[in-house]
């Protein structure tokens, strides 16, 4: 009797810990969202001044943890940027990045590129916290798009031909998959359209050091043809892996 009321205790005893470290973990994985509170420049506005400092207010960047403080701050450092000299991505303010600084007034984030905004030109900036890509999770994150006031550059950037909020950054975590078929492919841009079952056609970035499987064996962005069938993963906000199928 003793022995079967040990061994139900050592069950009980397994159950809740197993249901305790499922909770941590999950909370762990998902840990409480953030979000953009208001940016100056707004989100959608025109005429930004391109030499200023670009602020976002987050409606927090720290959150109490019941062993620590669970802190978005170095997270939130890594900016995308698209558009002007950037293209369609660069990242800012981290030691791999193209510069810039950023410097914080509580939860008010001041982003400094390493250089003036161009004139006329329009921007996206976004910043997302790492997660899995698993998960279903709260935001983490956001983005802003404006233009810049002055007259735009003639410089024959391919970038200033295209409406940059048309291109994909994955889900509201920065995270997410894409499957389809690649149905324009823009070289010089390093652009691709995919024909996707659920969002129809969107527009993904294709970066430099984007890790690229092609029936079972690495190859190069440049491998991929108009017709390949393609799945693809973000983290981030930016697309890191795709794999596809089709002609050699």
């Amino acid at each position: 009797m003793i022995f079967i009321r040990l061994l139900n205790a050592i069950i009980v005893g397994c159950a809740l810990l197993t249901l305790l470290l499922s909770g941590i973990s999950a909370y762990a994985a998902c840990p409480p969202p953030v979000k953009i509170v208001s940016s100056t420049p707004a989100d959608k506005s025109k005429s930004a001044d391109p030499a200023s400092p670009i602020v976002i207010t987050w409606d927090k960047t720290t959150h109490q943890l019941p062993t620590a403080i669970h802190d978005y701050k170095p997270m939130l450092e890594s900016i995308n940027v698209a558009g002007g000299r950037y293209k369609l991505g660069a990242l800012l303010t981290t030691e791999w990045g193209a510069g810039g600084k950023v410097s914080w007034d509580g939860d008010r984030q001041s982003i400094t590129p390493e250089a003036p905004l161009e004139p006329g030109t329009q921007y996206k900036l976004w910043t997302y916290t790492y997660t899995s890509g698993n998960e279903v999770c709260p935001v983490y994150g956001g983005e802003i798009v404006f233009v810049t006031a002055g007259d735009t550059p003639q410089d024959n950037n391919p970038i200033r031909k295209i409406d940059i909020t048309t291109i994909y950054h994955g889900n509201e975590q920065g995270s997410g998959k894409i499957e389809g078929e690649i149905t324009v492919i823009n070289d010089e841009l390093k652009v691709i359209t995919v024909k996707e079952s659920f969002m129809k056609s969107i527009n993904v970035i294709l970066y430099d050091g984007l890790m690229v499987m092609k029936n079972g064996n690495f190859a190069m962005p440049s491998n991929l043809k108009v017709g390949d069938k393609i799945t693809g993963d973000f983290m981030g906000g930016r697309l890191y892996m795709i794999t596809a199928t089709g002609g050699q």
